[in-house]
């Protein structure tokens, strides 16, 4: 019974010869980075906050505001409306700007 309730202790978990910190030590189990380079400092992309930032102020808030100047005239019930184009747009726009963020973290 004393074996099924004991559990299995990581190396350094007792804080003896070879402990670590737990972040350091997960990190060193489950990543291909080495700890040398994970600690150095991630690079701040100004160019993708703003693109995302422009992107959710135009497409999100500008949405309803959007539905308000065009006439409903435009948009008859059974096509889309001037919202819904900006949720597309939205959907469509966002994975090509986190290709480009996982495009920028291959690089360096």
């Amino acid at each position: 019974m004393e074996a099924a309730a004991r559990r299995r202790q990581h190396p350094g978990a007792a804080g003896g010869q070879g402990a670590q910190s737990g972040a350091s030590f997960l990190q060193a189990r489950h990543s291909s980075v080495k700890t040398d380079e994970a600690t150095g400092t991630a690079t701040f992309h100004l160019d993708l906050w703003f693109y995302f930032t422009l992107q959710n102020w135009v497409l999100d808030f500008g949405r309803p505001i959007a539905m308000l100047v065009f006439p409903l005239e435009w948009f008859p019930l059974n096509k889309p409306s001037v919202g819904d184009y900006f949720h597309m747009a939205y959907n469509i726009i966002t994975p090509f700007l986190l290709l480009k963020r996982l495009f920028y973290s291959c690089q360096s």
